[in-house]
This record gives C-alpha cells, sequence and structure tokens, in this order.
C-alpha cells in the first residue's frame, strides 16, 4: 500500500462518457458515432454533455454547425486513448494463454503494400495461427498516419520521411522507382532510358494524391522537362494493366510489381534518377501490443524491439 494517496471515487459511467466521446472526435458528429457505437443519438449526445459538466470544460466548437475539437478536446482525445489503451492492456494481461492468438489484426497501408508486399508474411502467419483475423485498410499515406494516430489501425506501413512525432517507425524496406513499358516496347531505342526519352514517352502517372507523382514531376522540372501525361489514375495495379496493354509507360515504386508481372511488362530501375526510400512498420506511441500483434510484427521484423 501506499501511504497517503487517495483515489477519488469515480463515476461508473465515466469510461462510457469517454468512449462515446473518443467516437464523436473520430466520426466527426453524434449521428456518425451513434451509428458506429450502435446506439441511439440522443445517447451519444447526453454523454457527451454529462461529459462537459464532470470536467467543466467546452470539448467541442459547435458554432460551424461541426463538432469541433477545442483545445481541452484535443487533449482530452489524446488521454483517453491512452486510458482505453492501458484498459486493453489490463484487459489482455489476464487473458487464457491459449487466447493469446486469436483476434483482429488492423492494417492501414498504400495499395502497393497490401497487394504486393503483405500476402507472404499474412499468409504464412495464417498457417500458424488459424484463428488470426486481418482488416487491410489501403489508402495514401496521411490515411494511414491518421488511423494510426486514432488507433483504427493496429499498424501502418509507409515510407518513413516525415512521419508525424506521435508516430514511431521501424525500418522494413528500402526500393527504389523504376520504369515499366510494355513488353517489347517501341518508346526508347535503348535498354536504359534517359529522362528525356521518359518525358517524351506517352506517361501513365498516379494521381497527385499518392506519394510517387510529386517527387516525379520535381524531377522533370529540376530537368525543364515536360512530361507528356496521357493519364492519372490512383491504382498501381490499374497503371500496370494500362501499360501492358501499350498505351504507354509508367514509374511505381519497386516494391509493387511481382515476378508475376515480369511476364507481361518490362522493368526498368531508376536509381541514377531518383533517391531510394524507406519504408517503416509504423506504430503508435504507448500503443498497447497484444500478443498477436507483437506475433505479426515479428513475422516481418524479428529482431525488433518494441519500446513506448
Amino acid at each position: 500500500m501506499t501511504g497517503g494517496f487517495m483515489i477519488e471515487e469515480i463515476s461508473g459511467d465515466l469510461v462510457q462518457w469517454l468512449r462515446g466521446f473518443y467516437f464523436v472526435a473520430e466520426k466527426g458528429g453524434m449521428r456518425q458515432a451513434a451509428i458506429a457505437m450502435g446506439r441511439e443519438q440522443p445517447t451519444i449526445t447526453r454523454q457527451i454533455k454529462c461529459l462537459e459538466k464532470e470536467l467543466g470544460v467546452t470539448l467541442f466548437d459547435r458554432s460551424s454547425g461541426k463538432m469541433k475539437l477545442t483545445p481541452e478536446g484535443k487533449v482530452l482525445l489524446e488521454k483517453a486513448i491512452s486510458l482505453f489503451e492501458d484498459v486493453e492492456e489490463i484487459r489482455s494481461e489476464f487473458r487464457k494463454q491459449d487466447l493469446e492468438y486469436e483476434g483482429k489484426i488492423i492494417i492501414a497501408a498504400t495499395h502497393a503494400i497490401i497487394d504486393s508486399y503483405l500476402p507472404p508474411y499474412i499468409a504464412h502467419f495464417r498457417i500458424i495461427h488459424p484463428r488470426a483475423e486481418f482488416h487491410l485498410e489501403g489508402g495514401i499515406r496521411e490515411m494511414v498516419f491518421e488511423m494510426i494516430n486514432s488507433t483504427e489501425a493496429d499498424l501502418g506501413i509507409a515510407y518513413v520521411e516525415s512521419i508525424p512525432k506521435t508516430i514511431m517507425s521501424y525500418d522494413l524496406f528500402e526500393t527504389g522507382l523504376i520504369l515499366i513499358a510494355p513488353k517489347n516496347n517501341t518508346f526508347f531505342p535503348r535498354k536504359s532510358p534517359t529522362l528525356r526519352q521518359i518525358a517524351q514517352a506517352p506517361l501513365i502517372l498516379f494521381s497527385h494524391k499518392g506519394s510517387i507523382d510529386p517527387l516525379v514531376e520535381s524531377r522533370f522540372a529540376e530537368e525543364q522537362l515536360k512530361p507528356n501525361v496521357m493519364m492519372t489514375l490512383n491504382s498501381h495495379v490499374s497503371v500496370k494493366k494500362y501499360v501492358a496493354l501499350g498505351m504507354g509507360v509508367a514509374i511505381l515504386g519497386g516494391h509493387a510489381v511481382s515476378k508475376e508481372d515480369e511476364k507481361t511488362i518490362d522493368i526498368f530501375p531508376l536509381d541514377r534518377y531518383f533517391h531510394k526510400r524507406k519504408f517503416g512498420l509504423l506504430l503508435r506511441k504507448r500503443k498497447y501490443l497484444s500478443p498477436i500483434l507483437k506475433a505479426f510484427i515479428r513475422t516481418m521484423k524479428p529482431d525488433i524491439e518494441f519500446t513506448k
């Protein structure tokens, strides 16, 4: 026992109020939170009012008609997430050992990672732990950061340049950019095309919301080249299909192509024009890692040392 320290009585409803607050903050409104929680909207409204009264602060700015977090609300959201992480750790600590490797793992990553990098790791893990369930969310890097910070995702995978301070990164692999062209293409007279030749060929680009497109455009601008863009897509799978049909060439990350792709497209490394990028496994700082999540992470990175 510690002397002189008293824990004040805590309302049994406080945790539920905090849970309602978390969902309103993450979903952006009372109605959306009620749907996500399986509750009636008046119940969520009451939870927020009770929580604000209990703490003596305003948690949401409602002046614009939207539920926007106040500075106090942002502080509370961070503390609430940490609290729920601690609660989950307590619950897991006392579960039966035979349930350690049963559960869902939610991963946020770019589509190329989901399609080309993750499959062998997930397949291998499922053979060893058949009760594991995976949920994969694909999107741009900013989406990955948002899902990690809000704890909607257990882990993320993305390139690690300029990541938020709230996220820890563990290196996974390094890859460069590549040029893909139709098999036996007629766009280039030589096996190692120059940037000028690439710019003159019909170019298929990722959407500007992706992580590669700005890098490519800035590189062309440095050389005072204007690329001959004939199509923009936001799916690397679609890009490869259009290239294979002979409609043009494209620049992708090396991790976005497989041995199977080599049957329909030619691949040219572009390391002399673009620097390589490091991709990392991303975790929210102070996140509780369940036994099954730790086991899967070690499947990808056996030498990892977890820190909080």
